[in-house]
């Protein structure tokens, strides 16, 4: 399910890898709840909404084999079946209850369910988030309203937007799941699903233990303590999550083309290049963070919605992919485009690395670094993001004393490194996007 909060949060969630800032020494530290439930409080006094963020340790990684997109049904049904005194819903309801805001979506390896309310609205709905997690109501009624709208969404992400579809396809690539499964979902598994095997799924793993509960915004913390204790601390731990797929090793090297039926006017067709980023942890990290910040700088400028985003890379909400991609013509051709985008590549990859390289690093990716220092009450306007990058900045656990280091000693030597181990041609993923003749 895609979300639908202002186009601020998304770039700040895009580009964001965690948040520091001068008030977040002085916010209530995290805790956990004997159930295993992780909460986060951060009031944020300039602030006249919450925002409410829940984020399960779930995602795509963790389908079962043969049944590709379980998590995704159940993320549409975690927010749209009956829970508590809330009734069942379509999306058009759902999206109703929260005008100020909302999101709901798979990740590879997480789950995130979001909601922004009044303040006077706070104890309703911390009762809602608490009822979706203990006594979550699916109906058969509810599986069969939710798989035609998750089969569009496949749709949309895998033909019906071009440049969606290049994104998707480069992803799937790269990280090819088992059995002919697919990131966010194989139509033929959906349809094999049962509401046995969801209610099992949802009330086996989707429970505290599995959960960060992340509030933001404008509410009084010690009455958010005794609630929140009130309303989740007799909901059962859960189980941990099963664990990641095997996935079989991607076919790099290779020219993938896939031909496609745009649902937008002027679509033009694309190619993209792709590669597995490192893990955060990577000491190839830094360096590809300068790589990418480079990127960014050449390619981001010229973007404009609804036209093909130049440079993919989301370090929190996908953090497995990057990727490049650009329309090509029948007067520029393919092998033109793809040599453009070999050039950009070049570049980021060779130039030798200076100081404003390391600010870059700061400006392009958006509070990356700690030394990138936003106070709490800035974020007013963007609650989602604040909450969602919190939250994710401690799944994740990083380390961000070590990467600021490591960001400033970044040599040549290590940019040669990551373009060897992460960039090298043999390690490269390439779709071509045609698009269906009329």
């Amino acid at each position: 399910m895609t979300n639908r909060l202002k186009r601020t949060a998304l770039i700040t969630v895009l580009f964001a890898v965690f948040v520091v800032s001068s008030a977040s020494a002085n916010a209530p530290a995290p805790y956990t709840l004997d159930n295993g439930l992780t909460v986060i409080l951060r009031p944020v006094p300039t602030a006249n909404k919450v925002a409410f963020v829940v984020l399960f340790g779930l995602g795509v990684a963790h389908d079962p084999i043969g049944k590709s997109g379980m998590t995704h049904l159940l993320e549409h049904l975690y927010v749209t079946a009956a829970a508590g005194d809330t009734p069942a819903r379509d999306v058009e309801q759902f999206k109703e209850r929260y005008p100020a805001g909302w999101n709901a979506q798979t990740g590879f390896d997480f789950t995130v369910i979001a909601g922004i309310v009044e303040p006077p609205e706070f104890t309703d709905e911390l009762k809602d988030v608490a009822a979706r997690m203990a006594a979550l109501r699916i109906t058969e009624a509810d599986i069969e309203r939710e798989i035609p709208r998750v089969l569009k969404e496949l749709r949309n992400m895998y033909g019906g937007f071009p440049w969606l579809a290049g994104l998707n396809h480069t992803r799937a690539k790269l990280h090819p799941i088992p059995e002919g499964g697919q990131y966010g979902g194989a139509p033929k598994h959906l349809q094999t699903i049962t509401h046995t095997e969801l209610q099992h799924f949802w009330r086996t793993y989707y429970k505290p233990n599995n959960a960060i509960l992340c509030i933001a915004g404008k509410f009084d913390v010690p009455a958010a303590r005794e609630s929140i204790l009130e309303n989740f601390s007799e909901i059962p731990p859960g189980e941990p999550p099963p664990d990641p797929l095997p996935t079989p090793p991607p076919k790099t090297g290779d020219r993938h083309r896939i031909t496609v039926k745009p649902l937008v006017k002027d679509a033009a067709p694309l190619a993209a290049i792709g590669y597995a980023p490192p893990a955060l942890g990577s000491p190839y990290y830094p360096a590809f963070l300068i790589v990418v910040s480079r990127l960014f700088a050449q390619l981001q400028p010229a973007f404009q919605m609804p036209k093909v985003l130049p440079v993919y890379y989301a370090p929190l909400a996908d953090p497995t992919t990057i990727a490049v991609q650009a329309e090509h013509s029948d007067e520029t051709g393919i092998e033109a485009t793809l040599h453009q985008l070999d050039q950009h590549l070049h570049k980021a990859l060779t130039a030798k690395i200076t100081s404003q390289d390391r600010q870059q690093v700061l400006n392009t990716l958006a509070r990356v670094l700690g030394k990138v220092d936003v106070p709490s009450f800035m974020w007013h306007e963007n609650l989602y993001g604040f909450a969602f990058i919190v939250a994710r900045q401690y799944q994740l656990q990083v380390d961000t004393k070590t990467l600021t280091a490591a960001l400033a000693g970044v040599t040549d030597a290590d940019l040669q490194r990551v373009a060897t181990r992460i960039f090298a041609p043999e390690k490269r993923i390439t779709v071509v996007i045609e698009l269906e003749d009329e």
